[in-house]
């Protein structure tokens, strides 16, 4: 199950990076559930099929000092272990442009928070799995973005969302080319927020379908996904079928501020069930 898409940065190349709290639903789902207030786990992280040691840890903060604030929940690593050697292998990219930026004489003694150029940005998509303290992580490198960038702009954005992934049975996995393997990985995300709205359209709260047992809605990309590459959490709302396809046929701008989609004759309806686009 898709978890979380972390934005690389310094500290994800060091350190860690911490699950956000609208995502701590999933981890309750997962095998084991999440760690209790003051735990931590050891799990391991897979990539390319290669497990890395890290650690799930739930800060155990003094909770009568900060009455009422959510968990904290961390994947942690040291700077020298195998799986931050790994991941500034992998994200080359963002490692020697954050390193070239700290390492500045006039930055050298400063304390500050290095932006990444959103043409540079790449991702790690952190998954649970059905194996305890196991997770996977894909890794979406600017290489791989300027790949299928081309292959994305050469078809519509119905043509993507209604892409099937392919089996290839002699190697026994999915996600034969690049394009089918991004739209995994949507769908995948799609899943997730589907169960954090518990299968309810985020414009009705209408659960469509339940009358006949059989829960249906589905993902929208915001911005269309063939024009902005962006699968992240923040452009993906959760949606009726029929409320899909009036969006697709009306092309309603959304207002963001609002959360509400402004149609073109006028009409602004606004997100009833919001969980996870106020937050970001």
């Amino acid at each position: 199950m898709f978890l979380y898409k972390k934005a690389i940065d310094r500290s994800t190349l060091r350190q860690g990076f911490q699950i956000p709290v609208e995502f701590h639903q999933l981890l309750k789902a997962m095998p084991g559930g999440m760690p209790e207030h003051g735990e931590t786990r050891n799990i391991k992280v897979v990539i390319d099929g290669v497990g890395y040691d890290a650690q799930l840890k739930n800060q155990g903060f003094d909770r009568s000092k900060y009455d009422g604030h959510a968990d904290v929940i961390q994947i942690r690593y040291n700077e020298g272990s195998v799986l931050a050697k790994r991941l500034r292998e992998v994200f080359y990219s963002t490692w020697n442009y954050v390193e070239t930026i700290k390492n500045l004489p006039e930055n050298r003694n400063r304390k500050f928070i290095i932006r990444i150029p959103e043409e540079q940005c790449e991702y790690l998509a952190l998954s649970t799995t059905d194996i305890p303290n196991v997770f996977v992580a894909n890794c979406i490198t600017v290489a791989f973005l300027k790949e299928i960038r081309k292959e994305v702009s050469m078809i519509t954005e119905n043509a993507f969302e209604n892409l099937e992934p392919c089996e290839d049975k002699g190697a026994g996995i999915k996600l034969v080319t690049r394009l089918q393997k991004v739209r995994q990985l949507d769908r995948s995300i799609g899943d997730s927020l589907k169960q954090l709205y518990d299968f309810r359209c985020q414009m009705t709260g209408e659960k469509v379908g339940s009358q006949y047992h059989s829960l249906v809605v589905e993902a929208h990309h915001i911005i269309p996904f063939t024009e902005s590459m962006n699968n992240d959490t923040s452009n993906i709302i959760i949606i009726s079928p029929s409320y899909h396809r009036i969006i697709h046929k009306a092309h309603p701008e959304f207002d963001r501020q609002q959360l509400a989609f402004h149609f073109p004759n006028g009409l602004v309806e606004k997100v009833k069930i919001d969980k996870h686009l106020r937050v970001q």
